[in-house]
């Protein structure tokens, strides 16, 4: 039932004070949040946190929080707002997540990669269940209109049964530009579960988004219904389409995320939406607050819940323990990481640089 109630909200996390889109960090996603949370006529904007207090200050400036705090937790104790968003790098959001969690949060929105390690994936699930917090991940092209409608194609067979899912991100890599297709290869399926996964990486002395980074990585895995997806974190697969679909009737291409490319025994058919990346972003934030106010009030959990999306970052999670074993992962991931694993694939490869310097 929607109420009329408004939420309270803050964001954890504000991001670089000047927009940078350089690999690596310096990024203000945070800032979508605030907007996301100010332009909605069902929250309020009422707090932020952010260890930078430069940036700090010119986020509470652009967005006119009133309450701005150095630590999380003293602004969860004193502004207890109701919706939380956690915007940092993937390193200390399982401990943000539970501190919002046992602080009383009621719904939390976080951003991807959203947990750091196999364990931590257990922890979250284990917060989720004891506390009832309501937690969303950011994957928004859920709700790009282009995305729901190859989900419909899919769905009503109009590329027969599904073959190969591809994408490429050139030059960046399967965990903060890769994880949206990973898990929108999941929602074209229903999120139907994934069987198993292999995935291979070069990893030599690349930091940021505060852990270690692969220089190159795929990640090739099969879906239940013996679908498989294919992810190039670093080179493009595509032709110039974001990501192609196969099925054994036909192809959709998905071409600058506004626009899907349909070949089947109907002919052939494009079909564009005015949904650009450059003019539609921030507005696809707006369903995702939608969304969250309306299970606030008792509805449905939406389509970036936990329950759907947590299969995600366990399929990422578990294309980069495959890596570290060196064989294939079997689903549902058994691993008792704790760290980043690209961590020890780092250590690994400036192991084998040293040993070559003194061979």
């Amino acid at each position: 039932m929607q109420g009329t109630k408004p939420y309270n909200a803050a964001v954890i996390g504000v991001g670089a004070a000047v927009q940078s889109h350089v690999k690596g960090g310096g990024h203000r996603i945070g800032y979508t949040h605030g907007q996301m949370y100010r332009d909605h006529p069902r929250t309020r904007l009422v707090a932020a946190a952010d260890i930078s207090r430069e940036n700090l200050m010119a986020f509470a400036e652009r967005f006119d929080v009133p309450q701005a705090f150095a630590d999380h937790r003293e602004m969860l104790a004193s502004a207890t707002p109701e919706i939380v968003s956690i915007c940092t790098y993937v390193g200390p959001h399982r401990r943000m997540i539970e501190d919002c969690a046992r602080a009383g949060t009621k719904a939390i929105f976080c951003e991807k990669p959203f947990v750091a390690s196999p364990v931590e994936l257990r922890a979250v699930r284990d917060v989720v269940r004891e506390t009832g917090v309501k937690l969303a991940i950011a994957h928004v092209r859920r709700y790009r209109p282009s995305c729901e409608r190859i989900r419909q194609l899919v769905a009503a067979g109009a590329i027969g049964t599904p073959v190969i899912f591809a994408a490429g991100i050139e030059g960046w890599e399967l965990s903060e530009r890769g994880s949206h297709w990973i898990d929108i290869f999941r929602f074209f399926l229903a999120d139907m579960p994934v069987k198993w996964v292999m995935g291979q990486a070069r990893v030599r002395d690349q930091r940021g988004y505060g852990h270690a980074m692969e220089e190159h990585a795929v990640a090739y895995f099969a879906f239940e219904n013996g679908c498989r997806g294919i992810v190039d974190g670093g080179h493009d697969l595509s032709g110039g389409a974001r990501l192609t679909l196969v099925g054994s009737g036909g192809m959709i291409r998905l071409l600058d995320e506004d626009r899907i490319d349909v070949t089947n025994a109907s002919g052939h058919k494009v079909e564009t939406f005015d949904d650009s990346i450059s003019k539609g972003w921030h507005e696809l934030w707006q369903p995702c607050v939608d969304d969250l106010v309306k299970w606030l009030d008792g509805g449905d959990e939406p389509r970036i819940g936990f329950t759907y999306t947590a299969g995600s970052a366990e399929l990422n999670l578990a294309t980069y323990v495959s890596m570290r074993r060196g064989d294939r992962v079997d689903l549902p991931l058994v691993d008792d990481g704790d760290e980043w694993p690209v961590e020890e694939l780092a250590r690994r490869a400036a192991a084998a640089r040293n040993a070559n310097a003194h061979g």
